[in-house]
């Protein structure tokens, strides 16, 4: 069945995520603040709108912005989607943005007596599975309310994954992300190591993927080395990408503290990206293959 779905925030994953949708035929409102994004996107038949409060209307929202007070504000800030709510409107609020679990709650409170349904179904597996549809979805909510939006998660994800009740999806998801993080900073260093004694990591990855230095990187060296690009392929990328780590290791030391919990590794991570600002990128660069890109 044909929907109406928003997507509020259409950056380095939420943009491969909507072409997805649009290819499969739905109606889709992009809200962004990049003319670029916006341009783009119209020409490729959907509506667009720098206000969150147009995608109201929508079946479906997929929020996919950088952080809790953007995520807050785009749901009940002064131009969010609350704000425009017409009666009989019923939309599944999705959010899909790495945050903390009490952030969905609040959201949740806020949205309930409007007649929004809020889940929360942030995703994994980087840029290129966004492209190519095989993102891994974590769903968490009324079970109900989850089933309904299935069809739609299917066009961006291979892997829907039921995580149970409201929040246990960014609990999983900020788990996943303290490791993934940690990964693709020593697999980058484990390449570079390798590379000194003549072995590539397309001799390497193979191994370590029936060993036991196994990983997302080493699944297919192909794959790693575009992810690895697509997170460096230029110094605004990387930042970027960056910015998004550094928040979420620090989403993890907030939910760490909650939980009275001492997580030493995660606090040591967590200050090395803290600190490294751009000093990675050429590293990311030499794991992608392609040391002379500077820009």
């Amino acid at each position: 069945m044909k929907k109406k779905v928003a997507f509020i925030g259409a950056g380095m994953m939420g943009a491969p995520m909507a072409r997805r949708v649009l290819a499969a035929g739905h109606d889709v409102i992009i809200c962004d603040r990049a003319q670029s994004v916006l341009d783009a996107f119209a020409s490729s038949g959907a509506l667009v709108t720098t206000n969150a409060s147009d995608c109201s209307t929508a079946d479906i929202i997929l929020i996919l912005v950088a952080n809790d007070k953007q995520i807050m504000d785009v749901v009940g800030g002064p131009s969010g989607i609350l704000t425009n709510l017409k009666e009989g409107d019923q939309p599944v609020i999705c959010v899909m943005s790495t945050t903390h679990p009490d952030t969905v709650h609040r959201i949740h409170e806020q949205a309930r007596p409007l007649g929004a349904a809020v889940i929360d179904a942030p995703i994994s597996g980087g840029i290129v599975r966004a492209e190519n549809g095989t993102l891994t979805i974590m769903m968490a909510g009324d079970e109900t309310v989850v089933k309904s939006v299935e069809p739609i998660m299917k066009t961006m994800g291979r892997n829907l994954v039921y995580c149970g009740k409201l929040g246990s999806a960014e609990a999983v998801k900020v788990s996943n992300n303290m490791l993934c993080i940690a990964i693709q900073y020593l697999t980058a260093e484990t390449i570079k190591l390798a590379s000194q004694y003549g072995i590539s990591f397309e001799a390497l990855a193979p191994i370590m993927n029936e060993s036991t230095g196994r990983s997302f990187l080493t699944v297919d060296a192909d794959e790693a080395r575009r992810q690895y690009y697509a997170w460096a392929s230029t110094a605004e990328a990387y930042a970027a990408t960056h910015n998004i780590l550094n928040k979420d290791l620090h989403l993890a030391s907030r939910m760490a503290k909650d939980n009275d919990l001492q997580l030493p590794l995660l606090e040591a991570i967590s200050a090395y990206v803290d600190s490294e600002g751009a000093a990675a990128r050429p590293r990311w660069l030499e794991a992608a293959g392609q040391p002379q890109a500077k820009a």
